[in-house]
This record gives C-alpha cells, structure tokens and sequence, in this order.
C-alpha cells in the first residue's frame, strides 16, 4: 500500500461509486477499478460491495477507511512539519455548511479563500447537520457547523453567532410590518397548534424546536417532515403549513411578500452557530487559516448587516 492507493480508496468510499471518484481523482475508471482490486488481492480481502448502482465499504473496508483517513491526515502533517514556516500555506480543506449557513456565508468564504489561500485546494459540502458530528469525528469533513451545544459534544467548537428563528405562513398569515415580520410575535405556545413543515429528526433544528416544545411543555404538530429549505419555503407558500426558520434564510421572501412571518415570543427562538473541528487530530496550518478566514467573513458579514445575527463573545 503506498498513500496514493489509499487516497483512491477513501475517495470511492466517500463518493459511493468508482466512477464518480474516478472524476474526482481525474484518473481513468478502469485503471483505478485495477487498482483497487489489486489492493484487495494485497490484503486478501474484499473492500466494497459492487452494486448496480455504486458501492458500499464491506466491514473490511470500514476498518480500512479509518486507518487510511488517520494515515492520510498523518502524512499531511509531517509534510507541513517538514515545510516549517513556508510563507505559502499549501493542503487540502474540507468544509460542510448546514443549508441555511450555506446561504449567506459559502461564497464570500470561498471566494477569500481563493484570494488569499491560492494553493489550499477547498472542498465545499452542504450536510444535514443531525450528521455533521459523525462526519467531523470520522475525518470526513475538517471543518463543520451545528446549532446545539449537545452537538459538539467531543468536538472542538466554537461558538460562532446567535441568530433569531422566526415562524413563516404563506402571504397574508401575518400582518407585515418592518423586515416583513409581524408587528407583534406569536406565542411560542400558539405555535404548538400551527400544522408544521419542518426537518425531520436527526436535523439539529428539528431537534432544538424539540428541545424548545419539551421545555414549554408543548406538543408539536408536524404536518409534513422536509430537510430541505427551498422546498419548506415553497410548501408554505402554497398554504400546506407554517415552518420555522432562521429570519436570515427568509429574509428576501418576507420583504418581497412572497412568505409572511412572525417573530415567537414566551420563550422566543433562537438558535447558536458553532463550528466545529476534531478534537483530538492536530489541524493542518490549511485547516486552520481556513476557520480564521471563517470567523473574520462571518465577522463582517455580522458587522455590516447581510448576516442578520449577533456575534458571540469569544
């Protein structure tokens, strides 16, 4: 086994199918099958499941999946160790936003990072964030968010924002006031008898509305369960429920009447940003001028308004 092989087999892996990692890797299919099924041969074992439609990691494979991601990463470190002090910060970064912190911080982050990081190679996820944990503590992913203190349990988290939830209807459910929300917010216990399209459960907003439900001894009526957010906004616009989200994923829609919404009060909905990283793997100097550059965009964003959020205290 060489590093090479192993960054072949962890990308088919994560990709679920060899023709995609074949893309990813930018190398033919067949000659990375060969390789593959030459690395079994070596262990004497098989590594996947050939599917009509992809591949999964046999339990041989998991073993593998693991060591190879831990070697790979050791492997970059003594390689940035050896680089020293180099003025050109070089490596591989993965980050995965939940979709509505995709919404107002992937580009402006992306975009500095080409500014200033030209030779960090970035790879942008957008995951459910009831599995952004297993992907961060699995070394899927570098850097990651999640809504819930519980979440970050095991992890190196930071707190990044507090951020208001606000209940959206279709046009007309709300009277519209200033940023198109209701002059006066809805009680959180009112908000117990609206029929709810809302995540499913592992989602972390599912499971903070959840939190919130038990604490003001409310039962939540859940009409319809959808992750995604362009999907929820476009089922409450057609009248099939009310939702919550973050004022900051709707603010266009309520300015433009397309949604209307209110704000929630006794107890009022908020929700904390972290970002999260491995707890106990050392960060790659990649990693870590990546989060820096994270928390000086969300910074701005913050300051100058386009992130409808207030920023934590250190």
């Amino acid at each position: 086994m060489d590093f090479r092989i192993l960054r072949y087999f962890v990308a088919i892996a994560e990709e679920g199918s060899i023709s995609r990692a074949a893309e990813r890797l930018r190398i033919a299919q067949p000659a990375l099958s060969a390789q593959i099924r030459n690395l079994e041969s070596e262990l004497g074992s098989p590594l996947l499941h050939r599917m009509p439609r992809g591949v999964a990691v046999t339990e041989s494979g998991a073993k593998l999946l693991g060591h190879a991601r831990n070697i790979l990463r050791s492997a970059a470190l003594a390689r940035e160790d050896l680089l020293g002090d180099a003025a050109v910060i070089i490596g591989d970064v993965t980050v995965s936003f939940p979709q509505s912190v995709a919404m107002v911080l992937t580009r402006p982050v992306v975009e500095e990072v080409l500014r200033v990081l030209p030779r960090v190679s970035l790879g942008v996820r957008e995951s459910n964030t009831g599995y952004m944990s297993e992907l961060l503590r699995t070394g899927r992913i570098d850097l990651g968010f999640v809504f819930r203190e519980a979440d970050t349990v095991g992890l190196k988290a930071r707190r990044l924002v507090e951020e208001d939830l606000v209940v959206i209807g279709p046009p007309g459910a709300f009277e519209r006031g200033h940023g198109g929300l209701a002059p006066k917010p809805l009680r959180f216990a009112r908000l117990g008898s609206l029929p709810l399209v809302i995540p499913g459960r592992p989602h972390s907003l599912r499971e903070l509305l959840n939190d919130y439900a038990r604490r003001a001894r409310t039962e939540l009526s859940v009409a319809v369960e959808v992750d995604a957010i362009p999907q929820i906004k476009e089922l409450v616009a057609a009248a099939a429920g009310h939702a919550v989200l973050s004022y900051n994923s709707v603010r266009e829609d309520l300015t433009a009447g397309r949604l209307s919404g209110a704000r929630v009060a006794s107890p009022s909905l908020q929700r904390s940003v972290f970002l999260c990283g491995h707890a106990e793997l050392p960060q790659t100097r990649a990693v870590r001028a990546v989060e820096k550059i994270i928390l000086e965009v969300t910074a701005r964003l913050v300051e100058t308004g386009i992130w409808k959020a207030r920023l934590a205290s250190p």
